[in-house]
């Protein structure tokens, strides 16, 4: 095979010792030689710059991108302890990998867009472009539009926001050894590569089409001139106190999508606030949302989460029936893992995809804070979904 990748897994405590561990694992797995490409997720209970430090231990100065994360996915499923760290190494005589960054997303995350599609532009021929924007302080609505303006034709974008603990403090982006915060974290594959992207939601519309007619940044201040968390509210037989209630997690927005884009995929974009001003009675989405947009509520069902992510490898698994990839991403909403399935998000969830594709293809992923996906071409920032990313090496004659 052309490509080999080794995933490693770590949950000691000791940050250097666990990004150490699994990267050896991971090398065990490809053999000795030289390192392509190094993809690191990891929870927050590490100190980061530490945990890299294991990692480039055994890695030295190969490429290096990742994030941290909600919860790390591999072969074995989800694991969304507080220490938990997966390495992926890649050697490959036909893909190329090239890692990019840009700093300052939460600032002006347009800017910080054009700036990724510019720093393509000496890069070659790629065709697919993984980001890991800070998920809590980038307008990924406002990235992905300036990204997906400036980037060049027929170039597929995925991935995911940076997680942490559900804390919603401080997230971290990898790039060459090094941690970052409110940036981007870029990974562009390209080469002897064929990427098949899929997303899928598991989100039901619940009552009626509501209008956002009030909006300050990140902020939905009002939905139906009135305040946006009154909405929510009006949808839990409890009165809530805050987004963590039982009722509440369950519920998100969808945006209604042109029929023309929706195509097979649903006619929502699926949202979900990660912040509530409860003195305003609004509601913070990282993506934005703009006034006059038509929305309706959507209520999480386990059933079509099920069914949804069967559906969605099914469909790789269908256009390429004779062919295993050589390796698969998956990029999963932190809210779609123990919050909703307990223990058996990996049974629920994940063993269902690997048995469509392929139990043994080297599998790494993340729980996102927002994921990252194309629909009919074009490129969305997306909540409550998963995203498959399964990178083929060309059919032998």
């Amino acid at each position: 095979m052309a490509t080999k990748a080794g995933v490693g897994k770590s949950t000691s405590k000791k940050s250097f010792d666990a990004g150490r561990e699994a990267a050896l694992q991971a090398m065990e797995q490809i053999g000795d030689g030289r390192i392509d490409l190094v993809m690191a997720f990891a929870t927050t209970g590490y100190d980061q710059t530490a945990l890299l430090q294991g990692v480039t231990d055994v890695t030295g100065s190969a490429p290096m991108t990742g994030c941290s994360a909600e919860g790390v996915i591999t072969q074995a499923g989800s694991d969304e302890g507080s220490h938990a760290v997966t390495v992926m190494l890649v050697r490959s005589e036909g893909m190329t990998f090239q890692t990019l960054f840009a700093s300052g997303v939460g600032t002006n995350a347009a800017e910080c867009g054009k700036a990724v599609a510019d720093s393509l532009k000496d890069k070659g021929g790629g065709k697919l472009l993984l980001v890991f924007p800070d998920g809590l302080t980038a307008n990924c609505t406002d990235f992905l539009s300036a990204l997906e303006a400036n980037k060049p034709a027929g170039l597929a974008v995925a991935g995911g926001g940076a997680g942490e603990m559900m804390r919603f403090e401080k997230t971290y982006q990898y790039h060459d050894g090094n941690v970052y915060n409110d940036g981007v974290a870029a990974l562009l594959i390209g080469g002897a590569v064929q990427a098949d992207v899929v997303v899928s939601h598991g989100c039901e519309p619940i009552g009626v089409e509501h209008t956002i007619t009030k909006t300050e940044g990140g902020y939905i201040l009002e939905i139906d001139d009135e305040p946006a968390w009154d909405l929510f509210r009006e949808y839990c037989e409890d009165d809530p106190e805050d987004l963590a209630s039982a009722e509440v997690v369950y519920l998100s927005i969808g945006e209604r999508l042109p029929p023309e884009l929706a195509g097979d995929y649903d006619a929502f974009i699926i949202r979900t606030p990660l912040g509530l001003d409860k003195e305003r009675g609004a509601l913070f989405y990282p993506g934005g949302m703009a006034e006059g947009t038509t929305v309706q509520l959507t209520r999480r069902d386990a059933d079509k989460i099920h069914d949804g992510v069967i559906k969605s490898a099914s469909r790789i698994g269908e256009r390429h029936p004779d062919q295993k990839p050589a390796l698969v991403f998956q990029f999963d909403c932190c809210g779609r893992g123990r919050l909703i399935f307990g223990e058996k998000t990996t049974e629920v969830t994940i063993d269902p995809m690997q048995q469509a594709i392929g139990k043994d293809v080297p599998w790494v992923g993340f729980h996102c804070y927002g994921e990252i996906a194309p629909i009919n071409g074009k490129t969305y920032y997306h909540n409550n979904t998963v995203v498959l990313c399964a990178l083929y090496e060309p059919a032998a004659n």
